[in-house]
């Protein structure tokens, strides 16, 4: 009998350093504002990547990027 060696394939969806942090910070539940003040950017900065993640990850909701990266085991 052969056993097949499964692997499981992770995507490398090419998140930035930046766009890791916030999105691990929209996990633990804080705002965009908060996350703006705890980054040191600004309020606008963190919607751009917040978009960038969603494109990158192909979500449309913070519910469905954050199951998404804890599924893929992201953060």
């Amino acid at each position: 009998m052969r056993y097949f060696n499964q692997q499981v394939i992770i995507p490398n969806y090419k998140l930035t350093p930046k766009e890791t942090e916030v999105l691990k910070h929209l996990a633990e539940g804080f705002s965009y504002k908060m996350i703006a003040d705890k980054m040191g950017i600004s309020y606008f900065t963190v919607n751009n990547h917040v978009k960038k993640v969603y494109e990158k990850l192909q979500v449309h909701s913070l519910g469905e990027a954050v199951a998404l990266a804890h599924k893929q085991k992201l953060l």
